[in-house]
């Protein structure tokens, strides 16, 4: 075995996966200027399941709430709907690394 590569055998951290919504929301996040990737990158957030939510991390009234906001120029409205959906997302899920666990 490689100097890099987790051991076989340790339990659930040596092999958690990295949560490719959370990347999809912080590019998101970045491309708020750029409306054709933001909504490329909504649809994509649309396509992500979440069990908890019962649905789409963004599902698709929020997307078109979303680029409404965008469109028009509301750019903090747009971060404020981007940030409530993802502190939604993240709530309760310890196994993320939000280092809040209580």
């Amino acid at each position: 075995m490689s100097g890099g590569d987790p051991e076989r055998g340790k339990g659930f951290k040596a092999r958690k996966r990295e949560d490719h919504a959370l990347h999809l929301i912080e590019e998101l996040q970045a491309s708020l200027g750029d409306l054709a990737r933001a909504r490329v990158l909504l649809r994509e957030l649309g396509r992500y399941y979440d069990p908890v939510l019962g649905g789409g991390i963004v599902d698709i009234p929020q997307q078109r709430a979303i680029m409404e906001a965008l469109e028009t120029g509301r750019v903090a409205e747009a971060e404020a709907m981007i940030r409530s959906r993802y502190e939604l997302y993240i709530k309760d899920r310890a196994h993320l690394g939000r280092g809040e666990e209580a």
